[in-house]
């Protein structure tokens, strides 16, 4: 019998999840009830309270961004648990502080996402409590290797992953903004810029996943000796490109920090 997965929230995350749950049962539950309109060709189960979803869900992920938790968890609380499996992606919410609402003995995954997740392509990373079986623990994670790359990790590393993988698909796509923006400005208005910019940066990065190089000795295969593109790494050396980046991970690695403190 297939086991069914109930989400609690209904947003573009838990549509990216659910569109790779083809081995599960589904449930929803949305208080927003437009949200079940774009899956109404769909043979999932829909609800109209968090009671009734939890009570038909054998995993239940919490999808409700984070300053929602005094809302949904005493609900959550309330149901029947036992057997159940809580699986939350609100961004800075600790196990801790879920089990303080639902029960120290509740088996609790915390995921960190990112939206290329939406496509198929995303990263997904994974830490859990002492109360969640091997078994389990490995579904949950062959769920989200079927639609992307999966990162297992201590909960002590989320506020690093948040800065590395869940926030940083922003960073690659100001870096695109930026040089299309440019190339712009030097004249070069062609169609569809944005997506040939795109599509440099995702040929750049199947060399780094293909080629058995480190981006040290691709970024060499590229400079030539006092060729352009060694003047145009001059600049970001002396801008400071790289520490610049390192600020900005940092910066966000506090803020996920303070958000679990919250």
């Amino acid at each position: 019998m297939k086991k069914t997965l109930t989400f609690i929230g209904c947003g573009n995350m838990a549509g990216a999840i659910i569109d790779g749950a083809e081995a599960y049962s589904v449930c929803l539950y949305d208080k927003d009830i437009s949200k079940y309109e774009r899956f109404k060709d769909k043979p999932y189960i829909t609800t109209f309270s968090i009671a009734e979803a939890v009570e038909k869900g054998d995993y239940i992920f919490l999808c409700v961004k984070p300053q929602n938790k005094d809302e949904v968890l005493p609900e959550i609380a309330k149901c029947g648990l036992e057997g159940k499996m809580i699986i939350s992606i609100m961004a800075g919410v600790k196990i801790s502080t879920i089990t303080k609402y639902i029960g120290e003995d509740a088996p609790v995954v915390r995921l960190m996402p990112n939206t290329p997740l939406m496509l198929g392509k995303g990263v997904t990373s994974l830490t859990r409590n002492d109360k969640v079986t091997d078994k389990r623990f490995s579904d949950i994670c062959r769920l989200f290797s079927e639609i992307g790359e999966v990162m297992i990790v201590s909960e002590d590393k989320i506020d690093a992953v948040t800065a590395a993988s869940g926030s940083a698909p922003a960073y690659v796509y100001l870096f695109i903004k930026s040089i299309a923006d440019e190339a712009r400005a030097q004249g070069l208005d062609t169609k569809n810029l944005d997506a040939i910019i795109a599509r440099m940066v995702i040929g750049s990065c199947h060399m780094v996943l293909e080629s058995g190089k480190t981006p040290d000795e691709l970024i060499k295969m590229v400079c030539s000796p006092n060729g352009t593109t060694e003047r145009a790494m001059k600049v970001f050396e002396e801008e400071k490109f790289s520490e610049i980046i390192a600020k900005a991970m940092q910066k966000c690695a506090e803020r996920s920090k303070e958000l679990s403190e919250e």
